[in-house]
């Protein structure tokens, strides 16, 4: 599995690179979730909130309630419930922003 997640960043990031700016938040959701998969947490935590912040600012709130959920189920699982929580709010919120009214249901009962 790391193996093809190295393989799907080089693309992406090449994508970058060639200056695809719609792909950077996926680049830094893909390079967290591999810093998870290493247990490089400050990497993780760093690279989480730069998929926020970039999907955020470009327009991507279905990849911002994303970025949120999956940051969400990172720090719960580090156990830092307060930081999980909020994160968790977030993604709620933004799902609900964008219309996605069955993951706030799902979200709403967890």
């Amino acid at each position: 599995m790391k193996k093809s997640a190295h393989k799907t960043i080089q693309i992406i990031r090449g994508w970058a690179k060639k200056g695809n700016v719609n792909v950077v938040h996926y680049l830094y959701i893909l390079e967290a979730e591999l810093a998870v998969l290493n247990g490089k947490n400050d990497k993780a935590k760093d690279k989480f909130k730069a998929a926020i912040t970039t999907s955020s600012r470009n327009g991507f709130l279905h990849d911002r309630a994303l970025a949120h959920e999956l940051a969400s189920l990172y720090f719960k699982a580090q156990g830092d419930d307060n930081w999980g929580n909020y994160q968790h709010e977030r993604a709620r919120a933004c799902y609900e922003e964008w219309g996605c009214t069955e993951k706030v249901k799902r979200l709403s009962s967890v």
